[in-house]
Formats: C-alpha cells, sequence, structure tokens
C-alpha cells in the first residue's frame, strides 16, 4: 500500500466499510485532471450558446411601404408616313428658358412644399400665402419669372400643336395638377364651372 501511495497520479481516497470502520482505497487521479476540469469551465458556456435557439428579429413593418411616383409620358405621332417626322426647329431662347427653369426648381418646390403657392388651372403658379420682408418679396419674384418663363414654353408648344394659347394653358394646368404631389395647393373644378384652390389628397 506504500508504494501504491508513492507512485505519483494516484490519491488515498477514505471508504466506509461494512463494518463501520474506515478503510483507504487508492484511485487513478492523472496530473492532466485538473486541466481537463478548467478546459470543461471554458467550453460549457459555449456549448450552451450553440444549444440556444437566437432571438427572432422582426424587420417588417405594420402597414405596407408606399412609395408616391407622378410619371409623365407623352407620345405624339407626327407625319403619319411610319417615318419619324422632324421635331420643329426652337427658337433661340428656349434653352435659356430651360435653364432658367432648371436653375429655379428647387426654390419652386420649396415654395410647394411650405404651402406657399399653389398651381392654378392655367398652368401658373399663383402665391397663396405671401411672407413678410424680403422673403416674400424673393417668392413673388421668382413665381414671376417662372410664370413669364412657362408662357414662353407654352406658345412654343401652341405653335408646335397648332393650338391657341387657351387650350395649352388648360392642358397645362391638368398636367400640373397631376404632377403635384399630396398637400400641395392646386385649383380644381367645382362643379359648376368655376375653380376652387384644395390641398391635393
Amino acid at each position: 500500500m506504500g508504494a501504491a501511495a508513492g507512485i505519483a497520479g494516484w490519491r488515498r481516497v477514505p471508504v466506509n466499510d461494512c463494518m463501520g470502520g474506515m478503510s483507504f482505497r487508492f484511485c487513478p487521479c492523472p496530473a492532466w485532471g485538473w486541466r481537463v476540469a478548467v478546459v470543461m469551465c471554458c467550453l460549457s458556456p459555449a456549448l450552451f450558446l450553440v444549444g440556444c435557439k437566437a432571438p427572432t428579429v422582426n424587420l417588417s413593418t405594420i402597414d405596407p411601404i408606399v412609395v408616391d411616383i407622378n410619371m409623365r409620358v407623352d407620345v405624339y405621332e407626327r407625319g403619319g408616313t411610319g417615318t419619324p417626322a422632324k421635331p420643329p426647329a426652337q427658337p433661340a431662347e428656349m434653352p435659356a428658358v430651360d435653364a432658367r427653369r432648371r436653375a429655379r426648381m428647387g426654390d419652386v418646390q420649396s415654395f410647394k412644399n411650405s404651402r406657399l403657392v399653389g398651381e392654378d388651372h392655367r398652368g401658373l403658379l399663383v402665391v397663396r400665402d405671401k411672407p413678410e420682408g424680403s422673403y416674400g418679396r424673393y417668392v413673388e419674384k421668382t413665381v414671376a419669372e417662372e410664370n413669364a418663363d412657362r408662357i414662353v414654353v407654352m406658345r412654343q408648344l401652341g405653335s408646335e400643336r397648332s393650338l391657341s394659347l387657351d387650350a395649352i394653358q388648360k392642358q397645362q394646368g391638368e398636367l400640373w395638377r397631376n404632377r403635384s404631389f399630396s398637400g400641395e395647393w392646386i385649383e380644381t373644378p367645382d362643379g359648376s364651372g368655376g375653380w376652387t384652390w384644395v390641398q391635393k389628397q
């Protein structure tokens, strides 16, 4: 027994015998046993996490996402022979008109978003709520310049389509009403031959 006690890797374990006495038994205890215990302590959280289900994250929305898109498609047939007709020559001022309108497009939309201006039934802008001071004067000046350029464009369209300015204004009024976004001021028929201002739904 003394020889066994001296063997490295064995330990003495007390055991109760059937007579109520105490005896000792030698059990193998490898020197690397404590290392196994440390490794198991480190791995047990990882094993626990592997066995768990990851939380579910719901990325759906309660209401469907609404995308408001306005699109204009103009299709014209000219000539009637099946061959594409040459576009009519534009006046020299048209490129400058287009450039000026593009430059002020952001301001015009900002005025509409702020509900300061609206689109009337003739395809022209109208100041509905003029701000005070220099900004109000700027709004009026910008609207007047935009309307002057729109009239030039309408006259050009009238000569291309052989229509009167009134007919073109009616078309442009409908076009700008359709292009307007929800909440913007537009002039619509009131049902009795007149026009009334409403915020587009």
